[in-house]
């Protein structure tokens, strides 16, 4: 980053209250289908839209197979139904099939929103058999395998929104599968800025999460908050690490490797073999994204396959804090390049320990200025209220459209 770029800005205009333009849905059903409720995207999104919808009056309901975040679910009066839509095969296709029907003749959704590639077949399935409108959301890149592409396929035949974070995923699905644009919405994330905010987060909070991490006083710590699979960076970042052993920075490597079981041992021997023993925490989960950003000096996104989001990233920005990341997916649409975030070539070791280095010896007047920037820049650009407003807007619209044309692959209105 060039650090003449650190230059202050005004106050940032104030951000809108989360509404919709209209109350005529009010009470309208919306049926969330996600595998799980566990940590992640996918989950986090579902649970805040839902609940968020629920506040303002509307009918909020998600099926998954469960997870850590149904309790915050069911705590604002959303109501759950546990089926195992994780899974896959005759068996449990079946029973999904019998216990989605049964949830539409009781509850008479009026739109189904699908998030993540899991439910999509359930998801599309329901909005055939009753005529429901859907939105499929698709925040990640999709794998270029036959069965996608026959995934693809079965949603273009219903009347279906695919709604996307970034233009980096609006180029991949037209690229790899050729999808309709007029079937996708681009719509970017947002960010809970009163959560995300260094007056929100208290002592304790910091106390907490740096004792379970057994974070050494006074450590400089680089936060890497990405899934431990294949060509996300780990590889990369220890190398960059062992290069500046002298900086005495301590690593938090915060992600699961469900999807590429094996691969965390096969990082935790690269962390032994370049001498990182001890200066390397690798939890699976982070319970308080907040305060783990508060802590952290540096938050890196190292990947050099494409992402095609990166809430972690956002959420460092929203509480002040430097990142770094590669040009890979859709990293440079989530940071303000040489104002809020050093941007690099992926899979180049040396020139990322030189941003470590310079992100570790920030003075305190360019950190302070550099708060301002990130803080600033995610307010104006990814604030929570525009993504649930337009997600608002994206429901009525389809629902309106339903209204108008019955006959169609369309919801009916509860």
């Amino acid at each position: 980053m060039n650090q003449n770029n650190l230059s202050r800005n005004p106050p940032p205009p104030k951000v809108g209250p989360l509404q919709t333009k209209s109350r005529r849905d009010a009470r309208a059903g919306v049926l969330h289908l996600c595998a799980d409720l566990d940590y992640g995207d996918p989950a986090r999104e579902t649970v805040t839209l839902a609940v968020l919808t629920q506040r303002l009056g509307w009918r909020a309901m998600i099926a998954s197979s469960g997870g850590a975040l149904v309790n915050e679910a069911e705590r604002a009066a959303v109501k759950h139904v546990r089926m195992p839509l994780d899974r896959h095969g005759m068996f449990a296709n079946w029973r999904n099939r019998v216990h989605l029907e049964a949830l539409a003749q009781r509850e008479r959704p009026a739109l189904v929103h699908v998030h993540g590639m899991d439910p999509i077949e359930m998801g599309c399935r329901l909005s055939l058999q009753h005529r429901l409108p859907l939105i499929v959301d698709l925040t990640q890149p999709l794998p270029d395998l036959p069965a996608t592409h026959r995934m693809i396929a079965q949603i273009a035949q219903t009347s279906c929104t695919v709604r996307v974070p970034t233009q980096t995923m609006v180029r991949h699905l037209a690229s790899t599968f050729q999808i309709n644009p007029a079937m996708v919405a681009c719509l970017p994330p947002g960010i809970d800025l009163q959560s995300y905010n260094t007056a929100a987060t208290s002592a304790e909070r910091l106390h907490n999460l740096s004792r379970l991490w057994r974070l050494p006083e006074q450590a400089i710590v680089a936060l890497v908050p990405i899934p431990i699979e294949p060509q996300m960076g780990h590889a990369v970042f220890l190398q960059a690490m062992a290069q500046i052993k002298e900086e005495n920075i301590y690593a938090i490597m915060v992600g699961g490797d469900r999807n590429a079981p094996g691969l965390r041992a096969e990082v935790e021997q690269s962390v032994e073999n370049l001498g990182l023993g001890g200066r390397v925490i690798m939890p699976e989960i982070c319970p308080d994204w907040p305060a783990a950003f508060w802590l952290a000096n540096v938050v890196v996104a190292p990947n050099s396959a494409p992402r095609g989001q990166n809430m972690e990233i956002l959420g460092a920005q929203a509480l002040g804090r430097p990142v770094i990341v590669t040009t890979a997916g859709a990293n440079e649409e989530m940071v303000l390049k040489g104002e809020t975030a050093w941007v690099l070539p992926p899979d180049n070791p040396a020139l990322l320990a030189k941003a470590l280095r310079e992100a570790a010896h920030l003075d305190t007047d360019q950190r302070v200025t550099l708060a301002e920037n990130t803080r600033f820049f995610i307010e104006e650009n990814f604030p929570q209220a525009n993504w649930f407003n337009g997600m608002m807007e994206l429901y009525e619209g389809l629902m309106f459209a339903a209204v108008r044309n019955p006959s169609g692959a369309e919801a009916r209105v509860a």
